[in-house]
């Protein structure tokens, strides 16, 4: 996924939850099994201008902003947006996913990282990264009283479940109480690893709550029930706001 000098397409509202959506489009890792690969290739007319952002975020009844899709580190005026939504609009502001590659801006609430494996082969051979600063910023952002959670991706015969106890107990000596979420793989079209069945995804979870006090899993058995359940599920419910 190229990274965008401005990346910023669109902003989306949830009403009920009070909730404005901030969508990066960009990414500094290629991983073979990430889920935006399955919206296909894709182009926007423009990208929004950090001006425009904030126009757009004032005039909104609002309790929270998520900055989300692709690497939300990787959006240039991050760090004066985050300023911005919980400084100015004293709203709760949170990266909704990140690789964990750089560290988030100061002014964050909260953050959720994507745990791959422990393997510094791994991540080299699959990111093109090392996962050293994942690491090493995940004690960091935490240490920082940033509220962190973690998730990972189970992938039958890639991560498996013996990856998923060694992320786990890295977790674990961070702190016990922190969250962490196991999603089940979706095939992505070119690659040959399965979806893992339902019972795997619940050993996962059980394996993982050896040392972790909050785990929870998500599972899909193909790509058209994820998304059904997100056009279904009021917590993925929300409407694009213009411009005009």
């Amino acid at each position: 996924m190229k990274v965008y000098p401005m990346a910023i397409y669109k902003i989306s509202y949830s009403k009920k939850y009070k909730r404005a959506n901030v969508h990066n489009f960009g990414c500094n890792f290629n991983c073979p099994w990430c889920s935006y690969k399955l919206q296909g290739k894709r182009c926007f007319p423009k990208f929004l201008s950090i001006n425009e952002i904030k126009h757009v975020l004032k005039g909104l009844d609002i309790d929270r902003v998520h900055f989300v899709g692709g690497e939300l580190t990787t959006y240039p005026h991050l760090s004066k947006l985050c300023d911005f939504t919980r400084h100015e609009l004293d709203v709760y502001t949170k990266i909704g996913h990140s690789n964990g590659y750089n560290l988030p801006p100061t002014s964050v609430d909260a953050i959720s990282v994507s745990i791959k494996s422990l393997s510094e082969d791994f991540y080299k051979k699959y990111t093109g990264k090392s996962n050293k600063p994942v690491l090493e910023n995940f004690k960091t952002t935490y240490q920082k009283g940033v509220f962190v959670d973690a998730s990972s991706v189970l992938i039958p015969g890639l991560v498996e479940t013996r990856e998923i106890e060694k992320i786990s107990k890295f977790i674990a000596d961070v702190d016990p109480q922190i969250n962490y979420h196991i999603t089940g793989y979706i095939p992505v079209p070119g690659n040959t690893w399965r979806s893992p069945t339902k019972d795997e995804m619940e050993n996962a979870k059980t394996v993982a709550e050896k040392h972790l006090k909050n785990v929870s899993i998500s599972w899909f058995p193909s790509a058209a029930d994820y998304i059904k359940m997100t056009a279904e599920n009021p917590k993925y419910q929300s409407i694009p706001i213009s411009l005009i």
